[in-house]
């Protein structure tokens, strides 16, 4: 008897239905990520719209090096999207308030340099400021072009943070794994819709 109910549930695993929950139970940070993506798309007038994702991408990693904690990555996400959704009810725009930020989190963490902060720290996790700077300034730079230059540029800058996005999940550096593969879905398929919908413009 336990012999049968073994194998029935054996056979119950390997049903198409079974092994298609399960991977996406397994990569649920990828799902939740694409679903992100068309949640932008959605509302997505050209390709420099997209400027925000870059930068909050990049100031939540920078933040969680300063912090030093990877699993803080996912609770800084999650504040930075309720903030801006905040500021754009209240109508109010939330760049400002995203570079003054990013300027004052990088300072903490090169202040705290000398003390054991993100200069004497692993590469990666000391990378985040130079990568803050490049994403950060690119993101800015694009709200300035025109929409199809500016949208390739956003559109480079989220495959190019993608990349890091996969160097940080494959050495399980500087943010969780969940996070990592999360945010590499995310920008990479943001990255690639945008080209698509710029050139078909």
């Amino acid at each position: 008897m336990v012999e049968m109910s073994s194998a029935q549930g054996g056979s119950q695993e390997r049903s198409p239905t079974g092994r298609v929950l399960m991977a996406v139970a397994r990569r649920w940070p990828t799902v939740l990520g694409v679903a992100f993506m068309v949640f932008n798309v959605l509302g997505l007038e050209d390709g420099r719209d997209a400027a925000l994702v870059v930068f909050l991408a990049a100031l939540v990693y920078l933040a969680t090096a300063v912090t030093g904690r990877p699993e803080v990555a996912w609770p800084l996400f999650g504040a930075s999207v309720v903030a801006v959704a905040v500021l754009r009810l209240l109508g109010l725009t939330p760049w400002p308030g995203l570079v003054g930020g990013a300027v004052c989190v990088a300072l903490v963490g090169l202040a705290g340099g000398l003390a054991g902060g993100l200069v004497r720290r692993p590469t990666l996790v000391a990378a985040q400021v130079p990568a803050m700077l490049v994403f950060g300034a690119v993101s800015v730079a694009a709200l300035s072009l025109s929409p199809a230059f500016g949208g390739y540029l956003v559109a480079a800058a989220l495959v190019g943070h993608a990349v890091l996005d996969v160097v940080l999940w494959r050495r399980n550096k500087v943010v969780v794994r969940s996070m990592a593969e999360f945010c590499a879905a995310l920008d990479l398929t943001l990255g690639v819709v945008i080209v698509v919908l710029t050139v078909s413009a």
